[in-house]
């Protein structure tokens, strides 16, 4: 390919959420721009509907679509992106790009060699970062802080070519290279359980099985994931999201029990399986990364045997603004990022590995100018939570004081 804006991601997969909406991916910069909606639409529609089309014609003729910016920053901040790794795992599809597509961004064949798909908001936590869309833990609070949501009760996808969830996959479970399982929460949803059982019938146990989860619960009726994973091995990619710890963990992602989590870490961690925490970075939360680091260290989670002491993953908070690290004053993001630099260093010291490139797109977001509104909206969403939730922010992470002056 001469164009160098090729992402593999619009040729080999989609993003379904909850209630039949379609995403191109899930990094999109517009979440009220969907691809199609599969409650009115064939798979084969939105896959060659005109917001797929135009995203693979413009990067076929080296144009960055304003959906994929997200990428494009990321890489320009840190070298790397969602895009870059999944050109890299999905190389094949690169060469097959130019033959495949017609002028106009138009593929002929369905070819979902990446499953992505949010079954329901199903879940047992109602996070601070998240809400009703993709929690349903969040509705109940969300109704009383007024907010102007259709999120009113469970979310499903309800049609899918008027076939079952299962139904749906089945005629594709022969193709399929990687499955991202997110949610919600997906241990607690049936849907993923009956595609691990019709995985384990098929005997694929080559497909990458890659999960975000909260990881509350390993068990499901009579089923066990452990059980389930230890027949993968390292085809599995568990990312729990561990944004904080203890009694902060607890106020942050509400519906937390710490001590069962950190079993649940110390359990995952004892079988042969990628373990890699995620750790969603706000300003709640952005000067307590060392701490959370060395605590996973402890627990046996970040260890040697994987990635040499460097599998964690830092994200940051963009489509929340009041959550964004710009929050926080200017002189506050500035000794927050010298303690991170000098955690880097003793961390190389350490363990002899440099851990810096995971913090680049965090150090970019961090020279932000500081953003007043941001601050703002962070407090009354806060005090507003705090009343419903009979919690107290400020007690629980005392640090973020200026955010409530």
């Amino acid at each position: 390919m001469k164009s160098d804006k090729i992402c593999t991601l619009p040729w080999l997969h989609l993003n379904i959420i909850p209630r039949g909406k379609v995403y191109h991916c899930c990094m999109t910069t517009n979440y009220k721009e969907f691809a199609g909606d599969l409650t009115t639409q064939t798979l084969e529609e939105v896959w060659n509907g005109n917001h797929m089309k135009s995203i693979r014609k413009d990067m076929i003729n080296g144009i960055e679509p304003k959906a994929c910016s997200k990428c494009f920053e990321a890489e320009r901040s840190s070298g790397t992106s969602t895009r870059i790794h999944h050109n890299k795992y999905f190389s094949k599809k690169l060469s097959e790009i130019p033959v495949i597509t017609k002028s106009d961004g138009h593929v002929d064949q369905v070819d979902l060699k990446y499953w992505d798909f949010r079954f329901s908001n199903l879940c047992n936590y109602k996070c601070r970062t998240c809400g009703p869309e993709f929690s349903s833990a969040w509705i109940p609070d969300s109704e009383k802080m007024g907010w102007n949501s259709n999120d009113k009760k469970l979310l499903e996808i309800n049609a899918v070519d008027e076939s079952t969830n299962v139904d749906f996959l089945k005629k594709y479970v022969g193709t399929v290279e990687k499955i991202y399982f997110a949610g919600g929460e997906p241990l607690l949803m049936d849907e993923h359980w009956q595609i691990l059982e019709m995985l384990d019938q098929n005997k694929r146990y080559d497909v990458v099985l890659t999960y975000n989860s909260n990881l509350s619960k390993l068990t499901y009726q009579n089923k066990n994931a452990l059980d389930y994973w230890s027949k993968w091995g390292k085809k599995v990619w568990l990312w729990p999201s561990i944004d904080e710890i203890d009694e902060r963990a607890e106020l942050i992602r509400s519906g937390t029990s710490w001590k069962n989590v950190e079993a649940n870490l110390r359990a995952v961690s004892e079988i042969n399986i990628h373990v890699r925490p995620s750790i969603t970075v706000s300003c709640m939360n952005v000067h307590r990364i060392p701490v959370i680091l060395d605590r996973l260290i402890d627990i046996g989670v970040i260890k040697q045997e994987e990635e040499n002491w460097t599998n964690f993953s830092i994200n940051v908070v963009e489509y929340s603004p009041r959550f964004h690290v710009s929050a926080l004053k200017d002189e506050t993001r500035v000794k927050i990022k010298q303690q991170l630099e000098e955690y880097i260093g003793n961390y190389k010291i350490r363990f002899g590995v440099d851990i810096r490139p995971q913090f680049l797109h965090l150090f970019w977001h961090l020279e932000k100018p500081h953003n007043e509104e941001n601050a703002k909206q962070f407090k009354e969403n806060s005090l507003l939570l705090d009343s419903i939730r009979k919690e107290d922010t400020l007690k629980t992470i005392p640090e973020i004081a200026e955010l409530f002056e």
